[in-house]
């Protein structure tokens, strides 16, 4: 597929996707949906890939839907928003990606611009980004599933606040929230972002996905259950090991 709303590269291991309508604040699109979709799959399929980082061009990371297709406009795609799978369903496949996700808030994250950043491992903020929730201001229900990840990230009360006050949070708030991770300057944003990617990418084999789905188990099961996996995942890593030594 060729891409006219994002662009994709690979360098050492490291996925950059970035979102390419910086006239329009990167709105978001149906075409823009279909062609995310085709390169995050491309990224996760491609075994010289290591670590994927997701970020926009000019001074916004996503300003929310485009306003142009809130009337049922068809995009070059042929679809209509919400049809498209990047809003349909994919963000299941995101989920059960094994390679490290990150994301690098490069200014106003807003609309499915905030909630697109839910699923990934990591989300890094430069310090004049923000984070807006606008959903109930506007009367639109949220999606991409946030009901699932918000709460598991910030708890039930501060998802709710967050929601149901259609909060527009900076960065220093979405940090103090755990929405964000790590606030840099602007200029250092991406390459901090891909200095990480490239780092945990370099980790041990099979050693992030291990760690990946520990964490997502963990959210949902008993300590138990949670002590049980860790220890059967440490055993296999050590057995894998001592057979690679003989």
């Amino acid at each position: 597929m060729s891409y006219k709303e994002i662009s994709y590269d690979v360098d050492r291991g490291a996925a950059l996707v970035t979102l390419q309508r910086p006239e329009k604040l990167n709105a978001y699109t149906p075409d823009m949906g279909e062609e995310l979709v085709d390169a995050l799959r491309t990224a996760i399929d491609d075994e010289a890939v290591t670590a994927i980082v997701l970020t926009g061009a000019g001074r916004a990371f996503c300003a929310g839907a485009d306003r142009g297709f809130y009337h049922g406009e068809q995009g070059r795609c042929g679809l209509r928003l919400g049809e498209e799978h990047f809003l349909n369903g994919f963000v299941a496949e995101l989920q059960a990606c094994e390679k490290p996700l990150i994301v690098a808030v490069n200014g106003v994250a807003s609309g499915i611009g905030s909630t697109m950043l839910l699923p990934f491992d990591i989300r890094l903020a430069s310090e004049n980004a923000a984070l807006d929730f606008p959903f109930v201001r506007l009367g639109v229900s949220p999606g991409f599933g946030s009901s699932y990840f918000l709460p598991r990230l910030v708890g039930m009360g501060s998802a709710s606040d967050i929601l149901l006050n259609s909060r527009k949070l900076s960065a220093q708030s979405a940090k103090q929230l755990g929405l964000v991770q790590q606030i840099i300057p602007p200029a250092q944003l991406l390459s901090a972002a891909l200095a990480m990617a490239r780092y945990i990418g370099a980790s041990p084999t099979g050693i992030v996905s291990r760690c990946k789905n520990l964490l997502k188990e963990g959210c949902d099961g008993s300590l138990a259950s949670a002590l049980e996996r860790e220890q059967f995942s440490a055993q296999e890593m050590i057995t894998n090991f001592q057979n690679k030594t003989h």
